[in-house]
């Protein structure tokens, strides 16, 4: 898949020095730092940074340009990866290291869902009793997660500020889940001989609240708060710093993706639905750029 085939430390220093090599061709060459969660690693499909990396079969036939056309990207995400755990310190140290020694035109992150989710609910709910989505999601905002991440997410900004304080930082909300309960199918056909030795993994949400939620509406409710929580509670908040200004900025992505089909799973649009995404990420991302680097 795309996104097994992606330019990861030693990879990218390689082509990096072979590019400084090329000065006409680095001028208008874009570079990019990536880090994240499975939003840009999942091997399932053609991701949200996929699309930007690889050209798509009609773009390349009507020769639009792409990242992936010229584009270098540094990728070091990984499915189910913590914002927390992404922007701790110790990680933050090694990141710092690669971010530092070379020159990046922006910075692509996309973290902060998997906080929400998995363990976090199943030890949130254990032994609640039925509620309201809304009640439910003042339970999630009483447990500070919400300022556990944007602490997170404040530590990697500093961080990248303190080593590159002119290098723009591109986020992104995440969009309202379709298919509550649904988990990823892992066949030969997404993932190759692979999925032979791997079971179904998810679903992330339904079944930890379902004991306290249990209308699929009542789900989906709860999953839109727990996606505008984020929002509001996390990037919107840090866009906002003065410190920040100038430096820090993400996309909005919540109401993209409205149809069931355009879901893989609870927590993943299909291939065709991160393409669908990726227009918008895309055209963010190269207004950051320099002039001579942007895409048209």
């Amino acid at each position: 898949m795309p996104s097994t085939i992606t330019t990861q430390r030693g990879e990218f220093r390689r082509i990096y020095r072979a590019l400084q090599r090329k000065p006409d061709l680095a001028a208008r060459t874009p570079v990019f730092f990536c880090e994240g969660d499975s939003w840009f690693s999942t091997p399932l499909a053609m991701n949200l940074l996929d699309w930007l990396v690889f050209p798509t079969p009609e773009d390349e036939e009507r020769g639009v340009p792409q990242f992936g056309a010229g584009g270098l990207f540094f990728r070091t995400e990984k499915s189910g990866d913590l914002a927390i755990d992404i922007f701790s310190e110790r990680r933050i140290a090694d990141l710092v290291d690669w971010y530092e020694g070379f020159e990046f035109d922006a910075v692509l992150i996309s973290a902060g869902g998997n906080d929400f989710v998995a363990d976090f609910l199943k030890g949130l709910f254990a032994g609640q009793s039925p509620m309201t989505p809304e009640q439910a999601f003042a339970r999630v905002e009483r447990s500070r997660r919400f300022e556990e991440v944007r602490g997170a997410y404040q530590r990697f900004l500093r961080a990248c500020k303190r080593t590159r304080p002119n290098t723009p930082i591109l986020a992104h909300t995440y969009d309202y889940p379709q298919r509550m309960g649904e988990p990823a199918r892992l066949t030969v056909a997404n993932l190759g001989a692979a999925a032979l030795l791997r079971d179904n993994i998810g679903p992330w949400i339904a079944p930890h609240i379902a004991h306290v939620l249990p209308q699929v509406a009542q789900q989906k409710r709860f999953a839109a708060l727990l996606i505008d929580g984020f929002h509001d509670h996390v990037l919107a908040p840090l866009a906002a710093r003065s410190e920040f200004s100038g430096l820090f900025t993400f996309v909005d992505l919540r109401g993209t993706l409205r149809q069931a089909d355009a879901w893989f799973d609870e927590m993943h649009p299909t291939g065709a639905g991160f393409h669908t995404l990726s227009l918008k990420l895309r055209r963010a991302a190269n207004a950051l750029l320099p002039p001579a680097k942007r895409r048209a």
